[in-house]
């Protein structure tokens, strides 16, 4: 449930918002105890695009180190809020053709997440029989690795902003932010008026346009459209983990009574409401039927996501130094779910009190490696 359109008129906050996805809920969800807040989402319904369209699964096997670090910091949130969490192990997988994957993966990986298991062909076709053991190189295998329930993360986000009486507004598209003659901010929202002191750029795809109506120079995010699938593989699949082909060439799992899969594409897009091509779909059925025993003939749903990065593939998270009080917290990719916690409380503390939180900063996460500034060089 959000503010309906329309109600709200003139308002004055510290800090405004610009997003209902779960990057901007996440920071809501953190800032709206100790000040006010407003969220502005500009479709009707809050987490419409990339949150909603999420595979939903923790790993800290996956990403850069920085969002390695990132997922392992948001854990004991999202193992401890809600029944948020569901176990589902993950499986990397490397085919015959690529057997030294197996140790690249491990090399990169264990000295994080030392729980990490190495299976051998045998193994693999014992965890998830899609497989034939004589065209299995050998698999890792993460344990402790789950599937997140978005809905409910979101849900917890939302009313936490909400408890504490802040306000979040929907069909609110801003339609122009500028200098206010106290040094803060204005923002036009169609029939919404916000004067704030900080605004915060969560707003996805669409960060570096949001940028560019407040003047600020855009930090260069790119757009990668990723299309998923279901179907039915005509045998008993829930007890298999995900499974992720070494090569990140694509990815299924268990859902519901069916099998969710990808072929893992990156198709650079513009910010649009991204729909599955079909090229895209044909491609990833012909991976996943080329690396496993599945022959997926048909396909029972499709849809696609944005998955938004910088150039280094690391979140931007801070003060554009260039304009104070506009607060970048966009590029997440494909890992803003599983480290919203961690990203949520470390950009409101850099908000309300200049700093990293100690719950943040133990697992070598810096301001420096978020800052905008790394962007601009």
């Amino acid at each position: 449930m959000t503010v309906e359109p329309g109600t709200v008129r003139p308002m004055k906050v510290d800090v405004a918002i610009i997003g209902g996805g779960i990057a901007g809920l996440s920071v809501g969800a953190w800032l709206a105890p100790h000040c006010d807040v407003v969220v502005l989402e500009a479709e009707l319904t809050l987490g419409y695009h990339a949150t909603g369209r999420s595979a939903a699964a923790y790993t800290e096997c996956y990403g850069a180190e920085t969002i390695r670090r990132l997922a392992k910091a948001s854990r004991e949130y999202l193992t401890t809020t809600d029944d948020l969490a569901s176990p589902l192990p993950v499986m990397f997988v490397a085919n015959k053709r690529n057997p030294d994957q197996i140790g690249a993966l491990l090399d990169t990986f264990l000295p994080l997440v030392p729980s990490l298991e190495h299976l051998t062909p045998g193994e693999v076709v014992d965890r998830c029989s899609a497989f034939d053991v004589s065209g299995v190189a050998g698999g890792v295998l993460e344990p402790g690795a789950f599937e997140i329930d978005v809905h409910a993360l979101q849900s917890g986000y939302e009313r936490t902003i909400r408890s504490s009486g802040q306000p979040i507004i929907a069909s609110a598209r801003v339609e122009r932010i500028t200098r206010d003659t106290n040094g803060g901010w204005s923002i036009d929202a169609g029939d919404i008026q916000i004067n704030t002191r900080v605004v915060v750029n969560a707003a996805g795809a669409w960060a570096d346009q949001i940028a560019a109506l407040a003047g600020v120079n855009r930090i260069g995010l790119t757009p990668l459209l990723r299309s998923v699938f279901t179907f039915n593989v005509g045998t008993e699949s829930s007890g298999w983990p995900l499974v992720v082909d070494a090569g990140e060439q694509w990815y299924f799992k268990p859902e519901g009574p069916n099998v969710l899969g990808s072929g893992a594409s990156e198709l650079p897009s513009d910010p649009v409401d991204a729909r599955a091509p079909e090229i895209d779909i044909a491609l990833g059925i012909e991976k996943i039927n080329t690396a496993t025993e599945l022959s997926i003939r048909s396909v029972l749903n499709t849809w696609a996501g944005l998955r938004t990065f910088t150039t280094d593939r690391v979140p931007v998270v801070g003060f554009e130094p260039t304009a104070p009080g506009f607060f970048w917290l966009a590029g997440q990719g494909g890992y803003g779910i599983k480290t919203s916690p961690a990203l949520g409380e470390f950009a409101a503390a850099l908000i309300l009190t200049n700093s990293v939180p100690d719950s943040i900063s133990e697992f070598g996460i810096t301001r420096e490696s978020l800052a905008p500034e790394r962007l601009h060089r």
